[in-house]
């Protein structure tokens, strides 16, 4: 008979199956907004993302495919340069909202750790 309490190890079971536990784009998007969803939550741990996130990622790949759609062939088109403008605009406030990019996943302090040190400091010259 085990004394005291007993382990957490003993008691739960894990479910290894990381698969399962990405999130899965909603049934209502096109084929080109699912792949692209799939892309998304693929290209990070699969505990980066929660359920709560979805409405977001969804946004993120409306906005990432109007970007795409709407790069001005001629810079001479001002409403194309604008609706491009503020697609890119949102795309990149959303990616930064869902930690996607690189200065929202990256804390300060350990970047300036992993940078390389330079070849000849400035005081050796």
């Amino acid at each position: 008979m085990q004394r005291g309490r007993k382990s957490a190890l003993k008691s739960a079971a894990f479910d290894f199956d990381v698969r399962q536990r990405r999130l899965q784009p909603p049934s209502y998007l096109s084929d080109v907004e699912r792949e692209l969803f799939q892309r998304v939550v693929g290209s990070v741990s699969p505990q980066h993302f929660a359920q709560s996130d979805v409405p977001l990622i969804e946004s993120f790949v409306r906005a990432t495919l109007l970007s795409r759609d709407a790069a001005p062939k001629d810079a001479t088109d001002a409403e194309a340069l604008a609706n491009w403008e503020k697609a890119t605009r949102l795309q990149a406030m959303l990616a930064t909202r869902l930690r996607l990019t690189p200065q929202a996943r990256t804390d300060p302090k350990t970047l300036a750790r992993q940078q390389t040190p330079l070849l000849n400091p400035p005081w050796e010259r």
